[in-house]
């Protein structure tokens, strides 16, 4: 099958079994749906980012854990406050933030929503952080910056009308700022040649989320 005009599975390596596969196919529909559909289909419909994308970033992310929390990221889809900040400040700037993208982050920043407003065209960051870890706690809130990350991933590396997943992915995962990020940024080169290219965290992302046996292979 196809999502975003690209062959499922993208890439034939794989990093799960069968097996493992259907396990994560059941978790998704037994656990992140139940919790969390509503949010996220009403988001999909927001950002245009298909609803088995977001799953399967929130499955590999935080396998559906709401409170999850790393070093450096918080909540279903593994963000931080300055990266969150940057996002919205991005998507005003290429005044792409929606009436509907608008209303649910007003519900959650109320009087912070201040500093978006006075984004100015083209902007991307205005070089303060005004997103916190108990924003990004909330699943409604962080699944719409994460969404409106990955969609401003797909429009920035859809390339001659073709989709590099690969890059949305490796991109999402080590941050956009990265040395690896940066190499990936400028990467001519085919899938399989850039999975030797990135650290194996991220090349094994790659394969979990788009490869044979993959969380979008089992979801699609």
């Amino acid at each position: 099958m196809a999502v975003l005009n690209i062959n499922i599975p993208y890439l034939s390596e794989s990093f799960y079994t069968s097996i493992a596969a259907k396990q994560n196919e059941d978790m998704i529909k037994t656990v992140i749906r139940p919790k969390f559909g509503k949010y996220i289909n009403n988001i999909s419909n927001l950002t245009g980012v298909p609803v088995e994308i977001i799953e399967s970033f929130i499955f590999i992310e935080s396998g559906g854990i709401e409170n999850s929390k790393s070093k450096y990221a918080t909540g279903l889809m593994q963000l931080n406050g300055a990266t969150a900040s940057d996002v919205l400040v991005k998507e005003k700037g290429a005044d792409r933030l929606q009436v509907g993208e608008t209303a649910l982050v007003k519900k959650y920043l109320g009087s912070r929503y201040s500093f978006i407003e006075k984004v100015k065209p083209k902007q991307v960051s205005i070089g303060k952080t005004f997103v916190t870890d108990s924003d990004l706690l909330k699943p409604e809130f962080n699944i719409l910056i994460g969404s409106i990350l990955i969609g401003q991933l797909i429009s920035e590396f859809t390339e001659k009308g073709v989709l590099r997943l690969d890059k949305v992915i490796a991109i999402y995962n080590g941050g956009r700022f990265s040395k690896s990020s940066k190499k990936v940024i400028q990467f001519k080169g085919n899938t399989k040649e850039l999975l030797t290219q990135v650290p194996k965290e991220t090349s094994d992302y790659i394969k979990k989320l788009a490869g044979t046996n993959g969380v979008l292979d089992s979801i699609v």
